[in-house]
């Protein structure tokens, strides 16, 4: 049967041994001091930010494709404002344009940018906390660098944002800013044709017989509005929804109706029923530009800082006292297993001694 070691036992080997564990213990707390020691100093700059109040649930779909390695490591289907925070704050694009704004690839000394990105990785930390604000964190050898760095996320992370045209009222904003360059430029075209018939043909055209205008404008301006609500709820649903169907049906009665408008005989009637359609078409493209631009303002996330990073006041690693305690107890612990060791090993000598 095997002997049982009983604590007196334990004792006499950790007091037999007890210079062994003491030697092993003071070399390696001294080798982990001069190690931390020579070790250059690191510094952690730490900002808070969190979406603003009023910005709505935005669709991952609207996304680019650059963004598209991180949609499925959130979320399925639909974001909110926090999640799409983070997935540009880790993007490659930001990476990107913080080597290139600090020149990183010579600092790190890295080959490729790829390097750099890594190393960037290793010491960014984002954190969503409970409050689901965002807390954003660089360490850095240089504490301005940490800081500056900390704060360019901030500041390019909203850049980035308001690029993306993610939003709704967004898409309708660019939709309707095509059409109303358009229009300028058919209005132009028509009033330089207008002015040109009249010089030739040294006639004034009374703004009456263009009134018809007003109502083919009017009802061109309702036919894009309508096609430009298609346009976005084809992106969210399937072609047999019910609202897409209704809206199909009422720009087909639209179109009819446009149709049925009786043309101007006279070359004269013409231009002017255009010009005044352009007309029309053009003050009502530019009320709702107007109106697009305040839903794009109110509905685009906005980054609020709660707090910037300022220069870090002490160092953020090597953290000394730390890792010279969990060395000193890990020596300790390996000293004694070494003891009963090598007091295992001096017991079975002797028995094969005996023998």
């Amino acid at each position: 049967m095997e002997e049982e070691i009983t604590l007196y036992e334990i004792w006499c080997i950790i007091k037999k041994y007890t210079k062994l564990i003491l030697s092993i213990f003071f070399v390696s707390v001294i080798l982990t001091m001069i190690i931390l020691l020579l070790r250059p100093k690191e510094y952690k700059a730490t900002a808070t930010i969190f979406p603003s109040i009023s910005s709505e649930e935005i669709s991952l779909a609207q996304l680019p494709s650059s963004f598209s390695n991180f949609i499925s490591s959130f979320i399925k289907e639909r974001a909110t404002p926090t999640d799409i925070f983070v997935i540009v704050l880790k993007s490659r694009q930001m990476k990107d344009d913080i080597i290139d704004k600090f020149k990183l690839m010579g600092i790190y000394k890295c080959k490729t940018k790829e390097e750099a990105r890594k190393k960037i990785e290793q010491n960014t930390e984002i954190k969503i906390t409970k409050e689901k604000a965002i807390t954003v964190s660089y360490i850095d050898r240089d504490k301005e660098r940490a800081r500056d760095i900390t704060n360019f996320y901030i500041l390019n992370l909203d850049k980035i944002i308001r690029n993306l045209n993610i939003t709704k009222a967004s898409q309708k904003r660019k939709f309707i800013e095509t059409r109303l360059e358009e229009t300028r430029n058919n209005l132009k075209n028509i009033e330089e044709k207008l002015k040109n018939y009249q010089v030739r043909n040294k006639l004034i055209i009374p703004k009456e017989i263009g009134e018809a205008g007003k109502a083919v404008g009017e009802g061109l301006m309702k036919l894009m509005t309508k096609k430009a609500e298609l346009e976005t709820k084809q992106k969210f649903t399937t072609p047999n929804n019910p609202e897409i169907i209704k809206l199909k049906n009422e720009i087909e009665e639209m179109e009819k109706q446009l149709i049925k408008i009786p043309p101007v005989e006279t070359e004269a009637g013409r231009l002017m029923r255009e010009y005044k359609t352009q007309e029309a078409l053009y003050t009502l493209l530019v009320s709702e530009y107007e109106k697009a631009k305040i839903e794009e303002a109110r509905d685009t996330p906005t980054v609020q800082v709660c707090d910037w990073a300022t220069l870090p006041e002490s160092k953020y690693r090597p953290k000394i006292k730390v890792s010279i305690a969990i060395s000193g107890i890990t020596s300790l612990f390996f000293g004694v297993l070494l003891s009963f060791f090598l007091e295992y090993i001096e017991k079975t000598k002797s028995k094969t001694e005996i023998r």
